[in-house]
């Protein structure tokens, strides 16, 4: 007889899977116990080159956003820890976050760029928030409160005491560059180009004086990008001399800065560097041990296409400019640059509001100075270091049509426009 094939039993099945399952678990067994070494060899290379990864890291890409970079950094900005209290927590943060992905180093660095900028730009809003912005190291000694909003010439907003130069002033003695500037469509351009000389000066400090009721979120935005420590000011021209065809532009400015030095400065040297002016770096260099005044020639000046002193046999004989006008110093304002020490024993010495005078007024408020104390830069005025350049006149730009062009990119390039 033929046998019929009958299902087994449910309880036969059961067994069946159940030692079926029992064989798999058991091979799975013998097999990692036969690879234990190789998994584990596997698990500490992993480990090994995570960690490495970042021990391989030059120094500064680890630590540079949590440790001070001396006293102060090369930009006169002091950096703070990342916003951590114990520098070596918040390194091993960092560390930490970078054995996530093998390509963790690249972005590690990134991450140390953001943070130190991030540091930085902590350290240097928080200066001084009222009329006077002041982009530089934290100021030391007493400080005055605040007593104005507006500065328009008074010490209202000033923060007293010296800036701190990150360079020991009796090595390196400081500068500072008074530059004013007023709105008009070369503003912006031309003061890029004065910033971005500054940048490669040690021990320098930018005082940025602005012909206006108040300081310009335009400038504060260039001079914080350009990262040149500074102090901003606000000094308009009294409203009598803006009736006047020939306006005395820039002394309100100057003036105003000369303020601020006399209350903030002790040493060092003040020079005038106007905005539409060409500088050679070795200018500010030969800048730096001026005792009482120094002066030189400036190249583009009047017809002569030169203003400087006439020297012969080391001494002052007289001044060749194409504009003498009766001036005993007929020099143009980046000819000449005066001791801060000097300064204060003079401390009348200002800039008169008369045009085409400007200079040789405030020259003269300087003395007694004799011609023999004067110092003479520029291989003894042999060499043209400075040049009045001045950049084209611009027509005003055309409002833009915002109908048209609203939405656009056009809507905010225009607010660099004049």
């Amino acid at each position: 007889m033929q046998r019929r094939n009958r299902p087994l039993p449910f309880a036969a099945m059961l067994r069946s899977y159940k030692l079926y399952l029992m064989l798999l678990v058991s091979s799975i067994f013998f097999i990692v116990c036969q690879n234990q070494g190789s998994i584990t060899s596997l698990v500490s290379n992993v480990a090994a080159a995570s960690s490495g990864a970042v021990d391989d890291l030059p120094p500064d890409v680890v630590a540079s956003p949590l440790q001070r970079l001396g006293p102060v950094a090369n930009d006169g900005m002091e950096l703070l820890y990342g916003g951590e209290s114990d520098p070596g927590h918040g390194a091993e943060k960092i560390r930490s976050r970078s054995l996530n992905f093998k390509d963790m180093p690249v972005k590690m660095s990134t991450s140390a760029a953001t943070s130190s900028s991030a540091a930085a730009t902590t350290t240097t809003t928080t200066t001084v928030k009222t009329t006077t912005t002041t982009k530089a190291a934290p100021m030391v000694g007493n400080h005055e409160t605040p007593k104005s909003s507006s500065d328009a010439g008074s010490m209202g907003g000033i923060k007293e005491g010296p800036f701190r130069f990150p360079v020991d002033t009796k090595q390196l003695p400081p500068l500072y560059i008074i530059t004013p500037t007023y709105r008009r469509p070369e503003q912006i351009p031309e003061l890029t180009r004065l910033g971005y000389t500054l940048k490669h000066v040690q021990n320098v400090l930018w005082i940025v004086v602005e012909d206006s009721e108040n300081r310009t979120a335009t400038v504060t935005r260039l001079l914080e990008e350009i990262g040149v420590p500074f102090v901003q000011l606000a000094a308009p021209m009294p409203a009598q001399y803006r009736k006047q065809k020939v306006k005395p532009r820039g002394v309100s400015n100057r003036n105003r800065a000369l303020q601020w030095i006399r209350a903030n400065a002790t040493e060092g040297i003040l020079y005038f560097a106007d905005d539409d002016n060409t500088y050679n770096l070795k200018l500010f260099e030969q800048l730096r041990h001026v005792r009482k005044v120094a002066m030189f020639p400036v190249g583009l000046i009047s017809k002569y296409q030169v203003s400087s002193p006439i020297v012969k046999n080391g001494t002052i004989t007289g001044f060749y400019d194409g504009w003498l006008g009766g001036r005993k110093y007929p020099l143009d304002m980046a000819g000449f640059a005066v001791s801060v020490k000097f300064l204060h024993s003079r401390p009348k010495a200002q800039m008169p509001f008369k045009p085409g005078y400007e200079e040789d007024g405030f020259l003269r408020s300087l003395e007694p100075l004799e011609l023999k104390e004067v110092e003479l830069l520029a291989s003894n005025c042999t060499e043209i270091l400075t040049w009045h350049t001045q950049a084209r006149k611009n027509p005003p730009a055309p409002a833009l049509d915002r109908k048209k062009y609203g939405g656009t990119n056009l809507v905010q390039l225009t607010s660099w426009l004049v």
